[in-house]
């Protein structure tokens, strides 16, 4: 068995035997997830998804010798606590968005200075050469879209399996095709694991394990995880060097980035707070459009999958980065309309409802 599958297996068996340590102690301290008017699951469901992924991936480095705590590695173990400590306290008892937002800030400022991770490439995304940015640009230009993931995969995380279904399928991407980033070969299968013993509680494949939710702990901290790989990954500029092109890394994200960008948008034409919560996201679209869970499911999952495969066959034929640029932001305007258009397809049917009488 190789060391990646061992790996696995360790992370696995950890976060399932953290699951069943920490349910009672979520119940306990009232950490669960109840019922209301756009939350439509049964019972109160703890959320802990995050915490037992955090604990894993620390247990894990402690159990494991031959993985050794970098720099990075140990700068995003505290970016990622303080991510989950808080996501823990907004889950139980609610934190302000100013402060949530300064969190989010120290999170991704542990990560650029302690790890020395940030955006100063853009690659070639308009076909007038590499975008190089100097530091005093590329570090609020980081800590924009280390925000702008947290939020994405937070807001794809409304529906059982999307944002650890998502995420799952984005890191095995990058273990298969990069060999640039020593977090993602130490932490990428820790990871896998993990999200792997999640997905199994979350969606109730095995009857006799508990029901359990990610909360804005998990979907946050996976959402660094990510930036953190994807940054490391993309470094090179390119993939015939063992990395990603700049424009693949939208691709690797790109179904929640555009379910957040859309939603951000209708929610602003509406003069509505783009933090504030509703019910339409592309699974709750899908949902009202009379789709059963399952299946919106499957089709959500399909198209990110779709989406990351499309980001890496691009780079793979090498086709030039502004092409894969203008590529991502057509596939965007595609799902802004087509999302659109379902969300006034139900409204006018909530306005104009069918009556139906007894004959």
């Amino acid at each position: 068995m190789s060391i990646v599958a061992l790996d696995i297996l360790l992370a696995f068996a950890l976060a399932l035997a953290l699951v069943w340590l920490l349910v009672p102690v979520a119940i306990r301290l009232r950490l669960e997830d109840r019922p209301d008017e756009r939350k439509t699951h049964h019972g109160h469901i703890p959320l802990i998804g995050g915490i037992v992924i955090y604990l894993t991936l620390v247990l894990c480095m402690l159990l494991i010798p031959r993985l050794q705590l970098d720099r990075q590695t140990a700068s995003f173990l505290v970016a990622g606590g303080v991510l989950v400590i808080a996501g823990a306290v907004d889950d139980r008892s609610g934190l302000d968005v100013r402060l949530r937002i300064l969190v989010e800030a120290a999170a991704a400022s542990i990560l650029i200075f302690g790890g020395q991770v940030w955006i100063g490439n853009l690659g070639n995304l308009f076909g007038l050469g590499e975008i190089h940015m100097p530091f005093w640009i590329a570090y609020p230009f980081t800590l924009v879209a280390v925000f702008g993931i947290l939020n994405a995969f937070n807001m794809i995380d409304g529906m059982d399996g999307l944002a650890g279904g998502i995420s799952l399928a984005v890191i095995a991407i990058l273990l298969l095709v990069t060999d640039i980033s020593p977090g993602l070969d130490t932490l990428g299968p820790l990871l896998v694991g993990a999200l792997l013993a999640y997905l199994i509680c979350n969606l109730k494949l095995l009857p006799w394990l508990p029901k359990i939710f990610l909360g804005d702990a998990g979907s946050k901290l996976i959402g660094l995880a990510l930036v953190w790989f994807l940054i490391a990954s993309a470094r090179s500029g390119s993939q015939g060097q063992g990395g990603i092109a700049p424009a693949t890394a939208l691709f690797l994200v790109g179904l929640p980035l555009f379910d957040m960008v859309a939603t951000t948008i209708r929610r602003g034409r509406r003069g509505v707070s783009p933090f504030a919560p509703d019910r339409t996201h592309i699974h709750h679209l899908l949902l009202a459009a009379g789709y059963s869970r399952s299946t919106v499911m499957g089709m959500v999952l399909g198209c990110a999958l779709a989406l990351n495969l499309t980001g890496v066959a691009l780079s793979l034929t090498e086709v030039a980065e502004v092409r894969q640029f203008a590529a991502f932001f057509a596939l965007y305007l595609l799902y802004s309309q087509l999302t659109g258009k379902v969300l006034d397809r139900i409204d006018r049917a909530r306005q104009h409802p069918v009556t139906v009488g007894r004959s």
